[in-house]
């Protein structure tokens, strides 16, 4: 049996089942919402699917870290990398 398991890809994002951890929030969260608050979770799938489908087509065009990259130019106090400058930092003296 093998100790250590070679990616196909190395840059291949981690999965459930089908689905990225950012588009499975994407469907199942409305979901449950809708669900336990609501109590209507026809309404929260239909939700949750459309939210997937925008979700899959932006990260189509634009890559898997477009959000990430995104939400580091937009709101840099709550999203940070570790290895770069903060985002408000826009010019370097020196």
């Amino acid at each position: 049996m093998d100790k250590y398991t070679i990616p196909q890809y190395l840059d291949e994002p981690f999965k459930i089942i089908l689905w990225t951890m950012d588009e499975l929030c994407a469907l199942f969260i409305p979901f449950l919402v809708f669900m336990f608050c609501l109590n209507s979770p026809i309404t929260g799938l239909i939700l949750g699917g459309t939210l997937l489908a925008i979700l899959k087509k932006i990260k189509g065009e634009q890559g898997h870290f477009f959000l990430h990259h995104l939400l580091y130019w937009y709101l840099p106090n709550l999203f940070t990398f570790k290895k770069t400058p903060p985002s408000h930092v826009r010019e370097w003296i020196g």
